[in-house]
């Protein structure tokens, strides 16, 4: 071999060397897979939102924790199933809920109220002859002497049972209004921003259910994104990403364009409203949560 092909060779090998070397010190952004509890319904506003929030939460932090792809799994899950599904961490990493003792030993629960504590004022749905008697009622004790309807596993059903309410419940919602209407229970306790969107549906003027519209329940009730163990980078990341959005704003923008009226009516509620322990929640929650809730003169 030549002095000048020597030459050239050499120059090429130290070429590839360097080109190895600015490789293996380039970081690599890897797409991380995150899976959502369940399909995202269109007719479901709620998981409307809950998706959009989440993926803005990723989208404004991809910069600081890399690029990201978001993926559901292809059957719903019901609560106990999700727990388990989150703790293995393998078809399930994210779950919008609210707080269930069951699932506290299982994820990692972002803290950050992504509802903005919008579902904790609780109104009634009753027969008219029952909502006549309820707009007499004044006090908790009176209220305690109605029994009322809740679904199989709800938190709202714990924290009634724990204040000492009588509770009926059904593993499926969709019969829950046939028995208010056959007297099964007298009182279907919704949120305010459920009971906007049934309230056409289940009060309509051939009904005999109606709102009643003079007295409530507040229980702090945040909803959070819930996260396998086995990831706790992105509880991290979702963090960043909501309390940077929502100091920009952008929460309670997001929330305003799918549920303006529920957010009115829970901001300038006139009802006479009694206060419950949310007893599903550790000590000091709401008073960590308070800066990110919607403002409001309800407060517990």
């Amino acid at each position: 071999m030549t002095s000048h092909c020597f030459g050239v060779a050499l120059k090429f090998i130290k070429l590839l060397l360097l080109w190895v070397s600015v490789l293996a010190t380039t970081p690599v952004l890897a797409t991380v897979e995150t899976i959502i509890a369940n399909p995202v319904s269109k007719q479901d506003l709620i998981d409307v939102y809950n998706f959009e929030l989440l993926n803005a939460a990723l989208e404004i932090t991809r910069a600081d924790f890399g690029d990201y792809q978001l993926v559901s799994p292809t059957v719903v899950m019901l609560s106990k199933r999700i727990a388990t599904e989150l703790e293995r961490g393998e078809s399930l990493h994210i779950a919008a809920s609210n707080v269930k003792e069951s699932w506290k030993p299982h994820v990692i629960t972002v803290p950050f109220p992504i509802n903005k504590g919008l579902s904790s004022l609780r109104v009634f749905y009753a027969t008219k002859e029952r909502a006549e008697v309820l707009a007499q009622v004044r006090s908790i004790d009176q209220l305690k002497q109605f029994k009322f309807g809740q679904g199989q596993g709800w938190s709202t059903a714990k924290i009634l049972q724990d204040h000492g309410f009588k509770v009926t419940k059904s593993y499926e919602y969709s019969t829950l209004p046939r028995m208010l209407q056959a007297n099964r229970f007298d009182i279907l306790m919704r949120s305010i921003r459920e009971a906007v969107l049934e309230q056409d549906v289940l009060a309509d003027p051939n009904s005999n259910i109606e709102l009643v519209d003079n007295i409530a329940i507040y229980t702090y009730l945040p909803m959070y994104f819930h996260v396998t163990p086995k990831r706790p980078e992105l509880a991290e990341r979702l963090e960043v990403g909501l309390k940077r959005l929502d100091s920009a704003g952008e929460v309670e923008k997001l929330l305003r364009k799918h549920f303006e009226r529920s957010v009115n009516l829970f901001t300038a509620s006139e009802r006479l409203v009694f206060y419950l322990e949310n007893t599903n929640l550790e000590p000091g929650t709401y008073q960590r949560d308070l800066p990110y809730l919607l403002k409001t003169n309800l407060q517990p």
